[in-house]
């Protein structure tokens, strides 16, 4: 069986102060997004998980998830895993967290477990901030480190997402932004906002000005970078600006929102 494991955009990120335990408290509004990995889960004598990273099996996020539910559940760990990858890493993507989500769905399918969304988000939310919003899917606002999620209304936006030739380490944008005094807001409808944009490099700032520069009517970070996305009006507006940023970027598609 194939689960697909779709990224997802911030379409606001407000980052608060650091807590006792290390993590920060967020208020973020995410959207899932038509690129996507492909999770391919199949019955097997043992737990293999197979992709195309250079990344450890036991490192990767998605043997991680089938190990959370195989000691939640009790069944013997029997699965092969093929993670065939398409999100771009270190991108702000949430590129890991969907693989990880997707395994979630996929083994509660292929056993017939028939545990509940919220519990499967439970599972993932020592994964990754991002994974429990991934099991769900869709729009939603998430506080908290990620896990106290409301289910919103989705939008349907054209997107072009690009990553520039830059890496933004999830731990070094946080300590970035520990180090400057900033605005924190909360989430107000129709709003556009992320806090890593104040301390973004250069490569990022100059991807958000192309977008707006194609005719994007919104251009900003996602997550913590380094993809940016730009909202354009129409289909074939957007998928022109990717036709253009594909001749300047490593990395550029069209999206849309699902």
């Amino acid at each position: 069986m194939t689960e697909y494991a779709y990224a997802k955009i911030n379409l606001f990120l407000s980052v608060g102060e650091k807590r006792a335990d290390g993590y920060h408290n967020i208020d973020t509004v995410m959207h899932t997004v038509s690129l996507c990995d492909e999770v391919i889960i199949e019955k097997a004598p043992a737990l293999r998980v197979f992709c195309d990273m250079d990344v450890s099996e036991k490192d990767n996020l998605a043997y991680k998830a089938a190990t959370a539910f195989y000691n939640y559940t009790g069944i013997t760990p029997s699965a092969e895993i093929t993670v065939k990858k398409h999100i771009p890493s270190q991108a702000g993507l949430g590129g890991g967290s969907a693989d990880a989500a997707a395994v979630l769905r996929g083994l509660d399918k292929l056993y017939g477990a028939g545990l509940s969304t919220a519990t499967l988000a439970s599972l993932g939310t020592p994964l990754g901030a991002d994974v429990p919003f991934c099991v769900y899917g869709g729009k939603a606002r998430c506080k908290g480190i990620g896990e106290k999620i409301t289910v919103l209304e989705k939008d349907f936006l054209h997107l072009v997402i690009i990553k520039p030739n830059a890496n933004c380490p999830t731990g070094k944008m946080y300590g970035e932004l520990d180090k400057i005094n900033r605005e924190i807001p909360e989430y107000r409808e129709g709003v556009y906002f992320n806090s890593f944009d104040g301390v973004c490099p250069q490569e990022c700032r100059d991807a958000t000005a192309f977008l707006s520069a194609s005719g994007a009517s919104v251009s900003m970070l996602s997550g913590s970078g380094s993809a940016v996305f730009g909202v354009f009006d129409t289909e074939s507006a957007a998928r022109n600006a990717a036709e253009k940023a594909k001749s300047v970027y490593p990395f550029a598609v069209y999206a849309h929102t699902i």
